[in-house]
This record gives structure tokens, sequence and C-alpha cells, in this order.
């Protein structure tokens, strides 16, 4: 039985892009999700013509607040975890799948995956541990397969905000993302905080997601 999944997509300014999410989103291996679409007007008319749109959960913020829209979302969410991807990335077909399966473990609390770039074959990023200056170190892990981490004191496991998973409990806990971070180093201070209360980050190589850097 695959745990409940909600994912949260938030959109401003970029229509085109969030409708190429969604159907990505729509393709996905796995038989327990919802979609949470948090985005500006012109967000929710493309998502509402699309041809599985009454299956979306849509939510109007046309503010320019990337923390305060996942916070809505979250709020929305009925699912146990809570899955973030940007609406500028396309998740692979198995992506969901992988990074659930990760909450098998009860102990994990986050988990994050690899991101590959624009041309389909490098990655943007993989492992990465972060500290309290806000600068990410790479990490070495098994890309075959799923590694638990827990980081020494002062630093945090990376997640990247276009690629990874929370307890929705977990996010409750937190208070979520902090509304002061509007655009950029959002999840970095959610990993910070998760790492401060000694919860422990699955890094799972295998859930993929093709990120294009659409302007911000």
């Amino acid at each position: 039985q695959q745990l409940p999944i909600s994912i949260v997509v938030v959109s401003r300014n970029r229509p085109e892009s969030l409708r190429l999410c969604l159907i990505g989103l729509a393709q996905l291996h796995h038989s327990n999700y919802e979609v949470i679409v948090v985005a500006d007007p012109h967000g929710i008319v493309a998502a509402m013509a699309l041809p599985f749109a009454t299956h979306l959960r849509l939510i109007p913020y046309d503010k320019p607040n990337i923390s305060a829209a996942r916070n809505l979302g979250i709020s929305a969410a009925a699912g146990e975890i809570v899955a973030f991807i940007d609406d500028d990335a396309v998740p692979e077909p198995g992506w969901l799948g992988h990074l659930g399966a990760a909450f098998d473990d009860p102990q994990i609390a986050a988990a994050g995956g690899f991101v590959i770039g624009r041309n389909g074959i490098s990655y943007q990023w993989k492992a990465r541990s972060i500290a309290t200056s806000g600068v990410a170190t790479p990490l070495s892990v098994d890309g075959s397969r799923t590694t638990v981490l827990t980081p020494p004191p002062g630093q945090a496991i990376k997640t990247e905000g276009t690629n990874m998973a929370v307890r929705r409990w977990v996010l409750k806990k937190l208070g979520g993302f902090d509304e002061n971070f509007r655009f950029f180093l959002d999840e970095t201070d959610l990993n910070m905080r998760l790492a401060a209360q000694g919860f422990s980050t699955a890094i799972v190589p295998l859930a993929q997601v093709h990120h294009a850097y659409a302007p911000s």
C-alpha cells in the first residue's frame, strides 16, 4: 500500500511551464496522490484548460512569495507526505514512487532526489550538505539506492525545492516554510530547522526530475 502523497506546485507568470509540469505529473507511476496547484490567474487558467483539470486542486495566489504559496498548499494537503516540484520541472514517471518509498522507514522525515539539467543528461544537483552560511557541499552517495543521512551539528542535508518531500506532520511541527524567504533559500532554511530538530533525511537518487531553470 503506497502512502498517500500530496504534490504541491507553485506557479507565477509561467503558465506554459506549468502546463508541461502538470502533464508530467499526470503520467506518474503512482496510485495514491493528489496534485495541488497554487498559482496566479494565468496559471489557474492554464491548469483549467487541461483535460484532467477536474483532478487538480487549484488555489489562486498572486503574490511573489514561494514560501507563503507552499504553505497554502500544505494547508490544503490531504496526504501523509507532501512533495514539492517547481513549475519549470518535469518528473520522470517513477519519480514519486521512488521518493515516496523512502518514507516506508518511519525514521525518515524528509527526502530529496537528483535533479537533471536542461540538456536531459547532466545533473544540476545530486546529494549535498548545507552549512549555516548557506554554502552547499557535495556528498558522495550510491547512485543506485537510497541513503539515509543525519547531519553533524551546524549542518543540514540539502533537499532541492524542485524535488523533495516531507512528512506532513513534520511540516506542521516546524510551522511550514518561513515566509520571510520569498524566493531563495526557502528550502535551505527548512533543511536547517529539520536538522536542528534531529530529523533524518533520505537522498533518493532514482527520484529524478528535469529542471529547466525558467526565469524567476
